[in-house]
């Protein structure tokens, strides 16, 4: 996997990282520009209430956020109030993300991956630079697989 696939305006958005995958920090890093990184655990993260606080956390959302898909789905469309260029979600042991309830699994993978199209597809205005949204989903090499077929049914689908 190249740094250009990681950080232009196309897809994927989003990618599966076996936990011993030999990553390289020319691989992972963006090019040059200010860059906010959210990093999350999915063992927190096996309810929608874990996935929420989650977010409200580490990405800072505002007081008025929802606690719900709608609201996170609006907040990861702006990010007002974060000022970077690129945004970048990484969620550690994955596997477990929404494991107790994986009906809304997709729900999630879903709102991430609209949410990096929406500020890929931005315009580009005078003095506002481009920014780029990644989610980055770290698990146990042997799930890895299973974690991208379902990311890339879901974009499929999108």
């Amino acid at each position: 996997m190249s740094a250009p696939s990681w950080w232009t305006d196309s897809p994927p958005w989003a990618h599966v990282i076996p936990s011993d995958a030999p990553t390289s920090p020319k691989e992972a890093l963006p090019p040059s520009g200010s860059i906010f990184v959210a990093r999350m655990q999915g063992q927190d993260m096996l309810d929608a209430d874990g996935v929420f606080t989650q977010f409200y956390e580490h990405l800072r959302l505002p007081d008025y956020f929802g606690w719900n898909w709608d609201a996170l789905n609006d907040c990861l469309s702006d990010l007002h109030w974060i000022t970077a260029r690129r945004y970048l979600l990484i969620v550690d042991d994955s596997e477990y993300l929404l494991s107790q309830s994986p009906d809304e699994r997709p729900i999630l993978l879903r709102i991430l991956l609209k949410s990096a199209e929406h500020w890929a597809r931005k315009p580009d205005f005078p003095g506002q630079p481009k920014s780029v949204f990644r989610a980055i989903f770290l698990c146990r090499p042997d799930l890895s697989p299973e974690l991208q077929e379902e990311l890339s049914r879901i974009q499929d689908m999108t």
